[in-house]
């Protein structure tokens, strides 16, 4: 990794073990003693993909708990802010699967951290085959949940499983690589470019050319915005932020992201689903995040008015879109 990409990473660790104690609770949350977590890691495209499964404490008896399936974002990892949502929701009597993506935290596939939407959407598919036939749940009731980029994914798997996919949450949704790419600053677009083809032009045996995905000082990375650098960071635990390669994705994606279009798939989805919008995003413009609301079948939505991309994750915005989600959840799988 360039030196000059790692040291932005690297500076943030002081401030980062100064404020460790003054995280959000929710950010750190485990799952109780009382929840059951077993291994959910399942087969995808000739690898296995990490997951894990927390079961509630008490089930009615005779009864499988629904499930929620839930993966992160733009280059996160299943235990990056994640666990929060979890664990409200098996708190609710939901068992919950978080999983990662192929190349990304345990899971196979080479090359690694390579984000491409289209093949984050395989990896959901293999995941709902699979954790609809777990033994330990009711594969007839299950919940996908996506945030940012897996937003997106969730609307497209949603689509592709109408027969198994019974309600689709998807939190500050990347719906469209055009209007996102727009928000890319122009400085940086040539570089971007440049990068990007030359990680293009690598061997299927070497090494992807990296991109750090946040820096400090607003230089060049993959996500850029005013609230980029410290929303992104705060979802990254404090081991993570020690290991300056978690800080980076193949430079691929900036030639793929700006021609994806999940959101066109929003009119397929049969299931219920609920969008949830931050008013002020600084990465997905939110008017064409309500457009593609609109076109949803089912479709119910809340917008977060003063809230940014990285909102939801932590603090009032948090227990607003978690009781929101949760109670939509409880609404169309719990019946």
């Amino acid at each position: 990794m360039n030196a000059h990409f790692a040291r932005p990473w690297l500076s943030a660790l002081a401030l980062v073990a100064a404020t460790a104690s003054a995280q959000p609770a929710q950010l750190a949350a485990q799952p109780a003693a009382a929840h059951k977590v077993v291994d959910a890691s399942f087969p995808c495209q000739q690898v296995t993909c990490d997951a894990e499964m927390w079961l509630p404490a008490q089930t009615p008896a005779g009864q499988k708990p629904p499930v929620i399936l839930i993966a992160h974002g733009f280059g996160g990892l299943k235990d990056w802010g994640l666990p929060a949502f979890a664990e409200r929701f098996v708190q609710a009597g939901f068992a919950v699967v978080r999983f990662d993506y192929r190349g990304f935290g345990k899971s196979g596939g080479q090359p690694r951290r390579v984000v491409d939407g289209k093949a984050h959407v395989q990896d959901w598919l293999s995941a709902i085959d699979a954790i609809s036939k777990r033994p330990e749940v009711d594969g007839q009731r299950l919940g996908i949940w996506g945030t940012s980029y897996s937003g997106g994914q969730v609307l497209v798997a949603g689509a592709e499983r109408p027969n198994v996919v019974k309600a689709v949450s998807a939190q500050v949704p990347f719906v469209s690589g055009l209007s996102s790419g727009l928000r890319y600053p122009i400085k940086y677009q040539p570089m971007a470019t440049w990068y990007a083809l030359r990680d293009l032009m690598r061997g299927e045996d070497e090494e992807p050319v990296y991109v750090p995905v946040i820096d400090k000082d607003g230089g060049f990375a993959a996500l850029i915005c005013d609230e980029c650098y410290e929303g992104y960071k705060k979802l990254v635990p404090a081991a993570a932020q020690q290991d300056p390669m978690q800080n980076r994705v193949a430079a691929r994606v900036f030639l793929s992201l700006p021609f994806w279009f999940p959101g066109n798939r929003a009119k397929d989805v049969i299931a219920p689903t609920l969008i949830v919008a931050a008013e002020n995003d600084g990465l997905i413009p939110v008017a064409k995040v309500r457009d593609v609301a609109k076109s949803l079948p089912k479709g119910e939505y809340l917008e977060l008015k003063g809230a940014d991309h990285f909102s939801p994750y932590t603090g009032p915005f948090f227990e607003q879109t978690v009781a929101r989600q949760t109670t939509f959840f409880k609404q169309h799988l719990m019946r």
